[in-house]
């Protein structure tokens, strides 16, 4: 294992040092406009769990994100983005050429992650608690992968966010053929600020999974310092015996900002989540539920930039041994 990653090294490097040569050249190049110069990101966290179950413990390099964004020309726009520790495995994430033929409307073509759940599209830092929900790391797990998209803005007293996309259907970096894409449709009715209502559909297959459909349904209200959301999703397939499954998960989270005078500490948010999974929840038929409690502590204005998080999670049903009740310390750190 530490031999494959020694040999990842210098695709690291070159990944960095072609970053910063960019960056140098358009500096140089374009200095009367900023919008073209590439933008360099780094997201860290980092966190100690403490199984309150079994009195045990652990330190965790959870994410190293790092990626390179920007504009070539008014037109045309990229990203490229990797992770140096998911779960303690490097990925290639994102790596994607962005078309803008004209205002509100974008093409996409290349890897990224299928535009599916709000919560499973968030970004490590933006996740609010130090744990996914279960809809986002287990019934959306591995809907990241290569495919085409097409993402259009009607700008009205309620907007409206339409995206179509097609994809290989084979996952994240695995350009296998096919014979037919697997296809994704996410409407969004509403602005950040506000009520919005969001659904998703998905269909096509994946490996092991024939004929698979998913659909998602999403409402939330944001006013800025509030924020509250909930989220359905269920999956139907049929296995490789010709068997019809399915499952699906629901979850309920909020938080509330609280704004200081302290100059370390800009903000308090206390945060909360109900989640749970099953064979059919809507039934009866669940197979883990938790409810988890904490506090975040922002020390920048932009919120999920600079924060230190206190989770506790408690598993009020749970069918999977690595499902314990457990105490996280998170260190967020997003430039």
């Amino acid at each position: 294992m530490l031999y494959s990653r020694l040999l990842k090294v210098p695709y690291i490097i070159l990944f960095f040092a072609a970053v910063f040569s960019i960056r140098s050249f358009a500096q140089d190049t374009i200095r009367q406009d900023n919008e073209f110069i590439p933008d360099l990101d780094v997201i860290l966290k980092t966190k100690v769990e403490f199984d309150l179950d079994n009195s045990k413990m652990r330190f965790e390099v959870r994410n190293a994100r790092f990626g390179v964004k920007g504009k070539i020309n008014p037109y045309m726009a990229y990203r490229v983005e990797l992770d140096l520790s998911d779960e303690g495995r490097m990925k290639m994430l994102d790596a994607y050429v962005e078309f803008i033929p004209f205002s509100n409307f974008n093409l996409y073509l290349g890897q990224r992650k299928i535009p599916f759940s709000s919560d499973y599209m968030r970004n490590p830092a933006d996740n609010i608690f130090a744990n996914r929900s279960f809809v986002a790391k287990y019934i959306n797990d591995g809907l990241r992968d290569i495919g085409f998209y097409a993402d259009y803005k009607f700008t009205a007293l309620i907007p409206v966010n339409i995206i179509l996309g097609a994809v290989n259907g084979t996952g994240n970096n695995n350009p296998q053929w096919i014979d037919r894409p697997n296809l994704v449709t996410r409407l969004i009715l509403g602005s950040d600020q506000g009520f919005r209502v969001i659904g998703n559909l998905y269909y096509g297959s994946a490996e092991s999974r024939n004929h698979l459909a998913m659909f998602g349904e999403e409402i939330r209200y944001s006013s800025g310092s509030f924020f509250i959301e909930s989220e359905y999703v269920r999956s139907n397939w049929t296995d490789s015996l010709s068997i019809r499954r399915h499952d699906d998960g629901l979850y309920l989270h909020s938080y509330y900002n609280f704004l200081t005078n302290s100059k370390m500490i800009y903000m308090i948010t206390p945060v909360a989540r109900y989640d749970f999974m099953g064979e059919a929840i809507l039934s009866g038929k669940t197979d883990a539920s938790r409810i988890t409690v904490g506090l975040n502590i922002g020390f920048a204005p932009k919120q999920f930039y600079s924060e230190i998080r206190f989770n506790y999670e408690n598993y009020l049903k749970s069918s999977l041994p690595i499902h314990t009740d457990k105490v996280t310390i998170e260190f967020i750190g997003r430039f």
